[in-house]
């Protein structure tokens, strides 16, 4: 019997097996979701020069100016096109938002706070405190460092990268991931089904969470337990960088899949892990491809995945995140103590207006169901050997969810 290794044991040993995508420079019109691998740098300041709020009137603002007081118009600063001179002592220049301000002037009037006669204007309210000028450089300088190599790029990032006249970065590869569902009994969704056959659920659920976690997921459609038919499901997809086989792993003796992987060349890494669900996982290397054999029950290959295929895909990416955050809660009941494998179990977490999170397990864990995950938003964790649970002790959880 092959040797259980920890959870933990586990991940390191698919890190350590494991080397960064390739690196790739993208418009920023295409780089949304992906891991930028290199930090980046502003290229200029912003805003550039002085530039006001709102618009109004620029004025150089001195003790005698109150409510009341006018003030000669000798020009205007559209945003783009700049006063080309100097505001002096009761002069003013008409200005509107985005515009920079003219040399002289440190004071912004609201368009609303004066009245205007064409060639001079008059205050018609008191003097804000503010001053409604945006100085250069408030948002960052030339050269400021801006978004760190690690970071998964979404609107905030690529708008900030934008602003600061990026037109394209460098960002990891995303990893393709191909799923191959193995066995006789499965039969895609819509099927006429017939008595022993069930649906192959399991692509369906696992390729939105590989999109979610920076991959491309891949159907290979379902593979029969048959040696040649797996054989050509993982030759037609050696390009690929990880392949997920699900199920098949067991002992059984139609069970194919690691000897077919083994005869094209797969180094195996690990056979089984002290996890529960999802004893059965397994993984090595085909050449560079990564291989992450995930159990065939529906439940277990969910929970596997998140345990296992996201901190893979995030490690090739070289997204800086964790993986799975461990989150402290307090169970609202009674738990027993834990035996010899670490478990993830389905659970829901909420969040008290006091900001304390409580979590509730659900009472059906069986690996071959679906319908907790449809409210379920947390694993709680269990490591190996943990000692029995009183309800309100603090018990460890890893959101799969908001916690809303």
């Amino acid at each position: 019997m092959a040797k259980l290794i920890s959870v933990e044991t586990a991940l390191e040993t698919i890190f350590a097996a494991i080397s960064k995508q390739p690196i790739l420079t993208l418009p920023l019109t295409e780089a949304n979701g992906h891991v930028l691998a290199q930090t980046q740098y502003a290229k200029l300041t912003l805003p550039p020069l002085d530039a006001s709020a709102m618009d109004g009137y620029a004025l150089k603002l001195e003790p005698h100016h109150t409510q009341g007081s006018m003030l000669k118009l000798i020009g205007e600063a559209p945003a783009g096109a700049p006063y080309d001179g100097q505001v002096g002592t009761d002069e003013c220049v008409r200005i509107f938002t985005g515009g920079a301000v003219p040399k002289g002037a440190n004071h912004v009037i609201m368009q609303e706070n004066i009245s205007a006669d064409g060639t001079n204007i008059t205050l018609t309210e008191p003097i804000s405190p503010s001053s409604h000028i945006r100085k250069a450089g408030i948002d960052f300088n030339t050269n400021d460092q801006l978004v760190t190599a690690g970071t998964r790029l979404d609107a905030y990032a690529l708008a900030l990268l934008a602003a600061a006249n990026h037109k394209d970065v460098p960002v990891y590869k995303r990893p393709r991931v191909a799923l191959i569902a193995n066995g006789d009994e499965l039969r895609e969704p819509g099927s006429d089904m017939q008595t022993g056959q069930i649906i192959s659920s399991n692509p369906y659920g696992l390729a939105p969470l590989i999109t979610e976690w920076g991959g491309e997921p891949i159907f290979t459609g379902i593979s029969k337990d048959d040696p040649d038919a797996i054989r050509a499901h993982i030759k037609n997809y050696a390009n690929v960088d990880i392949l997920v086989p699900i199920g098949g792993a067991s002992v059984g003796d139609r069970d194919y899949m690691k000897p077919v992987f083994e005869s094209l060349g797969y180094t195996p890494h690990f056979s089984k892990v002290a996890v529960k669900p999802g004893k059965p996982t397994w993984f090595g290397m085909l050449n560079d491809q990564s291989v992450l054999g995930l159990p065939g029950n529906p439940a277990s290959a969910i929970v596997c995945a998140h345990i296992f295929l996201k901190p893979l895909i995030m490690a090739l990416t070289g997204n800086k995140q964790q993986a799975n955050t461990v989150v402290k809660a307090a169970s609202t009941q009674d738990l027993p103590a834990n035996t010899w494998r670490t478990g993830y179990t389905r659970a829901h977490a909420k969040i008290d207006k006091n900001g304390q999170i409580s979590v509730t397990p659900y009472p059906r864990q069986d690996s071959s169901l679906l319908t907790p995950f449809l409210s379920a938003n947390c694993f709680l964790v269990r490591p190996i050997d943990a000692p029995e649970i009183k309800a309100g002790d603090c018990i460890d959880i890893v959101m799969i969810k908001p916690l809303i």
